[in-house]
């Protein structure tokens, strides 16, 4: 018996696939119909369902967060999508690598009879080894699934620092992850930066080619390894790859980045580039993690590179007494706004190196370390140091340096003025407000990611995740927004030509501007005019 599911919220393609699909010839015995994610859910847990047909855009929930719910749940479905958007054809192999296929609509029937006939096959092979050992496969397909979740927040976890790696928390965080210490030991990790997209994307075409990008991340750089693709808690995607699982010369994964950048140019229009860590020990996987994030940070020259990514490469003066992971670490939790973490971790050094170790120069150290800690993470946010002190006089070098006491009340007074500094009124940071001016004034023509970055002294992947966190919207998508209001304006208010102001905004193709516009406004730019002044 097998019994498909067709996902759609459109009702007559939902209704014209019933009718127009051979699904006997197919192999399918019973069809079933959903109208929205929903329904297919509550559908899926009161039926066995062996294929999924669902379309990816849907206005109450993905296919893609479908697709994902279904594997949380642990439930044993092939699945093959559905699009409308012709031109994510080039996304149908890294789709297929997670165990899908890729139909676009309108759906050729014939073809999608072909589908149904190869997914079912693998239907039948899982099944047929399930009579060779139900029980086991079943918990073993459910391990398969679980697994890479686990591994995620295990990660996510690390990176945090909600993880201490000391005594047996470490253990203890292995063992409730159901992770093995022998299959980690020591990890490379790959950062992968998506610098600029050479097609417009919308916010949900955008997650799609992310969604596609990190399953092509997991076929070209985890072949002949062990490891996972994950995101951290900011929505950065990294690869560990386990240096017991076939990592071999960090030098191969750094050519096999190179690969997959010249893959992600060719088939998925976007540019990338790869920091890649040394394989280092578990217990220094946070600090390196923090260590790639400054090397993209710092990067505004280097792109669709592979960057190998050393601990030297990161040294500063005051990592001699404080240590470069220390300095990564307190600069993340400033950012964080975690006052009593940074205090805490100033206190161990201070009581480590307590006696003849602590002397004034020493203290002068710890002065300007957690300084520079707290400069890294106001420009990370787009704030100019001096702001820092905002016409306020902070306790000096001289003075804050006299006795531990003294310094550690300097380092509550300084946190305190960076966290009203990041927790001010202004919900915006100021690089995403001079990146708003810069755009205000220069609509007259076509702006990239890598100027407006360039404007900001940012790298362009971190500004566009800076970007999208503190606006909810993709920096092309404002881009767009922010050029067709201006063209509705001059619609309305002037007695320019179309042609006119298309040219005015950098359009020099009519019919290219009159496709964004109505993309935006949901008609043509003669029809709004029309509208708004017959109103």
């Amino acid at each position: 018996m097998i019994r498909a599911l067709i996902v759609d919220d459109e009702y007559y393609a939902v209704k014209g696939l019933q009718s127009g699909v051979d699904w006997i010839a197919a192999g399918v015995d019973e069809v079933y119909e959903a109208y929205h994610a929903e329904m297919a859910r509550e559908l899926l847990s009161r039926q066995e369902i062996e294929v999924m047909i669902c379309d990816i855009e849907m206005p109450e929930g993905s296919g893609l967060e479908l697709m994902a719910w279904v594997q949380e749940q642990g439930l044993a479905i092939e699945t093959v999508v559905l699009t409308c958007h012709s031109e994510f054809a080039y996304a149908q192999k890294a789709l297929q690598l997670g165990g899908s296929d890729y139909l676009l609509k309108p759906v050729i029937y014939e073809e999608l009879e072909e589908v149904l006939r190869k997914t079912i096959r693998k239907v039948e092979e899982r099944r047929k080894r399930d009579e060779t050992g139900e029980l086991y496969h079943k918990y073993a397909e459910l391990w398969k699934v679980r697994k890479p979740i686990l591994l995620e927040r295990f990660w996510q976890d690390l990176f945090d620092g909600d993880i201490r790696l000391t005594g047996d928390n470490l253990a203890i965080a292995l063992r409730d992850f159901d992770v093995s210490a022998d299959e980690l030991g020591h990890a490379a990790f790959v950062l992968l930066s998506v610098e600029e997209w050479l097609k417009p994307l919308s916010e949900r075409e955008e997650e799609i080619m992310e969604f596609a990008l990190r399953k092509a991340a997991e076929e070209v750089l985890l072949e002949g390894r062990a490891g996972s693709v994950f995101r951290d808690r900011r929505g950065n995607a990294f690869v560990a790859v386990h240096a017991g699982g076939g990592l071999g010369n960090v030098d191969r994964l750094v050519q096999d980045c190179r690969t997959y950048i010249a893959a992600c140019r060719d088939y998925f229009f976007c540019k990338m580039s790869c920091y890649v860590s040394e394989a280092v020990p578990i217990e220094r996987a946070r600090q390196t993690y923090l260590t790639l994030l400054g090397a993209e940070y710092r990067n505004v020259s280097r792109t669709s590179e592979a960057i190998l990514v050393t601990g030297r490469q990161e040294t500063a003066d005051q990592a001699d007494v404080w240590g470069t992971g220390m300095l990564l670490d307190a600069a993340d939790l400033i950012e964080r706004r975690d006052k009593d973490s940074v205090l805490r971790a100033l206190d161990a050094k201070l009581e480590e190196d307590r006696g003849s170790a602590l002397t004034p120069e020493a203290l002068a150290a710890y002065y300007h370390a957690l300084l520079q800690a707290v400069y890294y993470a106001l420009q990370r946010k787009g704030f100019s140091a001096h702001l820092l002190y905002g016409g306020k006089t902070l306790t000096g070098p001289e003075a804050a340096t006299r006795s531990v006491a003294r310094l550690r009340q300097w380092a509550s007074e300084v946190l305190d003025a960076a966290y009203a500094l990041l927790s001010g009124g202004e919900s915006e940071s100021p690089a995403v407000r001079q990146v708003k001016a810069y755009i205000a004034s220069h609509l007259d023509r076509d702006l990239t990611r890598e100027e407006l970055a360039a404007h900001v002294y940012l790298n362009p992947a971190y500004l566009s995740r800076l970007f999208r966190k503190e606006t909810g919207m993709v920096l092309t998508d404002y881009l767009l927004h922010e050029k067709m209001r201006l063209a509705s304006d001059m619609l309305v208010g002037t007695e320019r030509t179309i042609s006119e102001i298309a040219d005015s905004l950098g359009y020099g193709n009519f019919s290219y501007f009159a496709r964004l516009f109505r993309k935006v406004y949901g008609m043509s730019p003669h029809d709004y005019r029309k509208a708004v002044r017959g109103a």
